[in-house]
């Protein structure tokens, strides 16, 4: 058997500290983040779908290994995209409708 091998869909035996050892992680949650998949679901279904589904699938991997900071943002940034603010700079929110966004988004990510 040689190392790095794969152990549950995890490569056992690499170096976590680089970003390619993260990107079959980031290729996985990305994909599941399919942007049709945003669309046509509500708000509150998009909410569900990184609460339950995604963070699961995160908290399954960085039990084995401590993620570097940029795959943690990352996969943020991918987050907040598929829940529709895409980042601030992409698309501003004024007033109340700002407020609840920004708030929405520190509360699921």
């Amino acid at each position: 058997m040689e190392i790095p091998f794969k152990y549950l869909g995890m490569k056992i035996g690499g170096n976590p500290r680089t970003l390619a050892f993260w990107k079959p992680v980031i290729n996985k949650i990305k994909s599941r983040l399919s942007t049709w998949k945003g669309r046509i679901t509500s708000m509150a279904g998009r909410v569900c779908l990184i609460k339950y589904v995604f963070n699961a699938l995160l908290l399954f991997y960085f039990s084995f290994f401590k993620a570097p900071a940029i795959v943690c943002k990352i996969i943020r940034r991918a987050q907040a995209k598929f829940l529709g603010v895409g980042g601030l700079k992409e698309r501003k929110l004024h007033g109340f409708l700002g407020i609840k966004f920004a708030l929405l988004l520190m509360w699921v990510v």
